[in-house]
C-alpha cells in the first residue's frame, strides 16, 4: 500500500473535542493566549530561528499534551540532507539528525507538499506515514499518535512540525487548535525576524547588524579603492560585560547595549556608520577618515562611554577599542581582523584603552 495512502483527508477532530486531562484544559488562565504572547515577543528580539524553534516546542510539550516535538527543516534541493531536531523535556532537551531529502518521511512529504496538517492516529498511519518514528518508538513506550502540522512561511512551507503522543488517547480538536495557532504564530515570529536582518536591523539595538554591516563595509572599500579616498574601522569591545548580565539579568544588559548604541551614534558623523558586531561587540564604519582622526574619535567615543550609566558601583562603561585603516589590496574580513588584533591588545594593556593597528608589511 501506498505510504501516504489515506492522506488526502486529514483527521483533524473537530474543535469541539473534549479536552484531554493534564494537557487541553485551559482552567487557570488561558496558557494559548501566554503563549501566544511570549512568541510575539519573541519576534522583536530573537536573534536566530533556533531561539524560535526552542520556544515553540516549550510552549507545544506544555499546552497539547505531547511528549515529543519533531520539527523537520525542509531543504529546496533534491541533493540537500534535511536537518530534524527533536525537542524534549519541555524544550530543554535537544536531538538532532541529517537525513538525505529523498529519505523524507512520507508523511512530511504530504504536509510539505499540500501545507495541511494531518494527524496519524493508530499504529497503521503511523508506520505509513512515519516509519522512523514507529521504529524508534517501540512499544511498551510507543508513539500512539503523531500529529503534522505545515509552518509556513511567506507562503511556502519551511519545516513540518510533528507532535508525538505516547498515551492511547489521540489529540483532540482543542489539542489540534492551539498547536495549530502556536505553530502559525512562530511562523509570524521568524518571517519578521528576517524581515529585520533583510532590513539589516540589529533586534536589541536597533543598530545596523552584522550582515548589513559586512554589506555597508565592502560597500566602502569599493568605494575607498575607487576614489582613493582613506576609510578606517572601529572594533569596540565592551569591557567585564558579561558581569552585568550575570549580576542584573539579560534585560538590563539588553537596555545597557542600548544605551552604548545611542552613545555611539551621538558621538561620530552622520554618515558614519554604527553596528552590532555581535554580543557586546561593536562595528564603527567611518568613511574619508585617515587612521589619526579614527583614533582621536575612538578616544572620544571613549570618554562618551565612561558617561553611560552604569549598573556596578563604577560610574560609566568601560570598553577596549581597535583602530585600523583599510589599505589595499585588504579585503572585509583583512581590514576586521586588524582591528580585532589591535583591540586584543588594548584588552592586554589594561582594557578601557585604544589601540591602533600595526602598519601592514609591505608588498
Amino acid at each position: 500500500m501506498d505510504a501516504t495512502a489515506g492522506m488526502d483527508t486529514p483527521k483533524l477532530p473537530s474543535a469541539g473535542g473534549d479536552p484531554l486531562a493534564g494537557g487541553d484544559s485551559l482552567a487557570g488562565g488561558d496558557p494559548l493566549l501566554a503563549g501566544v504572547r511570549r512568541l510575539t515577543l519573541l519576534a522583536d528580539s530573537a536573534e536566530d530561528s533556533e531561539a524560535i524553534f526552542r520556544t515553540l516546542a516549550r510552549e507545544l510539550l506544555a499546552m497539547p499534551g505531547a511528549e515529543e516535538v519533531h520539527v523537520h527543516h525542509l531543504s529546496e534541493s533534491d541533493g540537500e540532507r534535511e536537518l530534524t531536531v527533536i525537542y524534549l523535556f519541555d524544550g530543554e532537551g535537544r536531538l538532532s539528525y541529517l537525513t538525505p531529502r529523498a529519505e523524507r518521511p512520507p508523511g512530511v512529504s504530504w504536509v510539505a507538499s499540500t501545507g495541511r496538517g494531518f494527524l496519524a492516529a493508530d499504529a497503521h498511519e503511523l508506520a505509513s506515514s512515519v516509519p522512523r518514528l514507529v521504529l524508534v518508538n517501540r512499544p511498551p513506550t510507543g508513539a500512539a499518535c503523531a500529529l503534522l502540522l505545515p509552518l509556513t512561511v511567506r507562503g511556502e512551507v519551511e519545516a513540518v512540525v510533528l507532535l508525538v503522543r505516547r498515551r492511547s488517547e489521540i489529540f483532540t480538536g482543542r489539542s489540534i487548535e492551539l498547536a495549530t495557532t502556536l505553530v502559525d504564530q512562530a511562523a509570524t515570529a521568524l518571517a519578521l525576524m528576517r524581515a529585520r536582518a533583510e532590513a539589516g536591523t540589529d533586534p536589541v539595538t536597533g543598530a545596523m547588524n552584522h550582515r548589513a554591516m559586512r554589506r555597508r563595509l565592502q560597500e566602502e572599500v569599493g568605494r575607498a579603492l575607487r576614489a582613493g579616498s582613506p576609510l578606517s574601522c572601529l572594533l569596540i569591545d565592551l569591557d567585564n560585560f558579561k558581569l552585568v548580565n550575570d549580576r542584573h539579568g539579560h534585560q538590563a544588559g539588553d537596555a545597557m547595549l542600548r544605551e552604548v548604541v545611542q552613545t555611539l551614534v551621538g558621538e561620530f558623523r552622520a554618515f558614519d556608520r554604527v553596528a552590532r558586531y555581535g554580543g557586546d561587540e561593536f562595528v564603527v564604519i567611518l568613511p574619508n577618515a585617515e587612521l589619526e582622526a579614527a583614533v582621536a574619535a575612538a578616544q572620544r567615543a571613549l570618554e562618551s562611554l565612561l558617561m553611560v550609566p552604569s549598573f556596578d558601583a563604577n560610574p560609566g562603561v568601560s570598553a577596549s577599542i581597535g583602530v585600523s585603516q583599510w589599505q589595499d589590496p585588504m579585503t572585509v574580513d583583512a581590514l576586521l581582523e586588524a582591528c580585532d588584533t589591535a583591540l586584543l591588545r588594548s584588552k592586554r594593556q589594561g582594557k578601557g584603552r585604544v589601540t591602533r593597528a600595526s602598519a601592514p608589511a609591505p608588498l
